[in-house]
């Protein structure tokens, strides 16, 4: 029982800054690089429909002076490919700005695997089927 009143403030202050590591998600991994400009379209659109995950994702960074946006990505399907690419045509339609996005696989993260403007969604699903490992077991995991 807490006498002193930051006693109480302590203690819940404990309850709200609990931390609990989200659950992990198995697939591939990979890395795709873009347009700083619409990071959070890309990233919903490749969590809409939950056979993906960002789960590493940065707004804005700098490639050899170059502003970018870089999502890591777990995915067990690449069912969004085909949304993204209709959004991406729909965003250049739109604006006068053409951009493109790079995919990166974990083993050589300085040089793009694939540039998404030169192949159609089914061959980079297929390339990430074939290429990318998949992730089955979480990184943090520690044995009690």
């Amino acid at each position: 029982m807490a006498i002193f009143p930051w006693e109480w403030r302590r203690a819940r202050l404990k309850k709200q800054l609990k931390v609990t590591p989200p659950p992990f998600f198995a697939g591939h991994r990979f890395t795709l690089k873009g347009s700083p400009r619409h990071f959070d379209d890309v990233k919903q659109l490749i969590e809409r429909t939950g056979t993906a995950e960002v789960y590493f994702g940065e707004p804005l960074a700098y490639e050899r002076g170059a502003g970018i946006a870089l999502w890591r990505i777990r995915a067990k399907d690449v069912d969004w490919l085909p949304a993204l690419y209709d959004w991406w045509a729909n965003m250049e339609r739109v604006e006068p700005i053409q951009f493109t996005f790079h995919l990166y696989l974990p083993n050589d993260p300085k040089y793009p695997a694939l540039d998404l403007r030169e192949h159609t969604p089914e061959q980079v699903g297929a390339f990430i089927k074939h290429y990318a490992p998949w992730e089955d077991e979480s990184p943090t995991r520690t044995s009690a």
